[in-house]
């Protein structure tokens, strides 16, 4: 996905809704208590006591990794970084539990992917960064735009969110599509479910701030819909309107 095309289509999108809305700060402690209990407790990605499910990554590495697949693991340890560090930012501007919360478990979905860049034993590109520094130009920017866009107001803070997690999964949908490796699929499909999850609340907690339906900013309408019938046969999760944890791609062009 080309990263500064998204920047800029995401900052025009989260400029014109915060002149259309501004927040209303007044109901926080309703937003904040109904769907982000879940995050605290219950991330698919983690297990009861934080551990990551897959107890022997070790033991599922079974291919030697290709640069793609080794590229691929690199980029999604900076992908993550980027969802943790402006979830920090977006915690301290706003106080909302939702982003400290969710940041908390972004830290969970870095170490995974810690774990497969040291059983390939390459080099890990977060080593050594700061919160919102980044080796990879493209994800420095969007970080720069998104941190700063979060800022307006509590809604276009929701929004980025949200966005955040719809280009995590359309990013994790073509990397599990890119590998046969056990490891890096058990990895990557447990970050994917861990998205969804976290999309689901900023989606529910957009919903209460703005008494408006949320519109998907990079999946397509028809992948956003299947995700929310998903949820529905399935019964949901994380409180709010749920999601099943298959999506499919269709997005923005990459």
């Amino acid at each position: 996905m080309n990263r500064i095309l998204i920047s800029a289509l995401l900052v025009a999108l989260l400029m014109a809704s915060c002149a259309a809305a501004p927040a209303v700060v007044e109901n926080e402690n309703q937003i904040d208590s109904a769907a982000v209990a879940e995050e605290s407790s219950s991330d698919p990605a983690v297990g009861p006591e934080g551990e990551y499910h897959a107890e022997n990554l070790a033991d599922l590495m079974d291919t030697e990794l290709s640069d793609a697949e080794l590229a691929g693991i690199s980029y999604m340890r900076e992908e993550e970084k980027l969802a943790r560090d402006v979830y920090l930012q977006l915690a301290d501007a706003w106080g909302l539990q939702i982003f400290s919360n969710i940041a908390r478990s972004e830290e969970t979905h870095m170490d995974a992917v810690l774990s497969l860049i040291e059983l390939a034993g390459v080099e890990d590109p977060a080593q050594g960064l700061a919160a919102g520094e980044f080796h990879n130009p493209d994800l420095q920017e969007l970080y720069d735009d998104l941190a700063s866009s979060g800022k307006e107001s509590l809604e276009a803070a929701l929004l980025v969110g949200a966005a955040i997690e719809e280009i995590d999964i359309l990013d994790l949908q073509e990397y599990l599509q890119e590998t046969d490796n056990a490891a890096v699929k058990e990895v990557y499909q447990n970050l994917l479910n861990g998205s969804i999850n976290h999309l689901q609340s900023f989606v529910s907690n957009y919903e209460r701030q703005s008494g408006e339906d949320y519109q998907p900013q990079f999946l397509s309408e028809d992948a956003f819909q299947e995700l929310l019938a998903n949820a529905a046969v399935r019964g949901g999760g994380g409180g709010g309107r749920g999601m099943g944890d298959q999506p499919r791609g269709g997005g923005q062009p990459r």
